[in-house]
């Protein structure tokens, strides 16, 4: 909190008074381009998340009673979900990729 009572700091002697000001100094500045978008297959990475999740599948079928006795049987439902939709996901990135790929392929040529 500022001397003045308020939970703004003080303005510095090159800032703007305003948020408005400030809004309009920031509209008047030249826009900067957009960087290209990284290229990278998005497959892969799926992939480990569905192998991470069947690990943590196997892991709870080894630690049944463990968990049980904790009361935290349903881990094991909640990793052969992430491994199911880990799957279904595994393959839409395939599929994403391919086109994407492909597409750019085609562009360059």
């Amino acid at each position: 909190m500022s001397t003045d009572g308020t939970s703004q700091p003080p303005a510095s002697p090159g800032s703007s008074a305003s948020p408005r000001e400030a809004y309009q100094r920031v509209k008047r500045a030249p826009e900067l381009p957009a960087p290209e978008a990284v290229k990278m297959r998005m497959a892969p990475i799926a992939a480990i998340g569905t192998l991470l999740w069947a690990v943590a599948l196997v892991l709870t079928q080894i630690f049944r009673e463990e968990l049980a006795d904790a009361g935290r049987e349903w881990w094991a439902a909640c990793a052969l979900t992430g491994v199911v939709i880990g799957i279904l996901g595994t393959a839409g990135m395939a599929l994403a990729d391919r086109k994407h790929f492909s597409g750019a392929k085609r562009n360059r040529n």
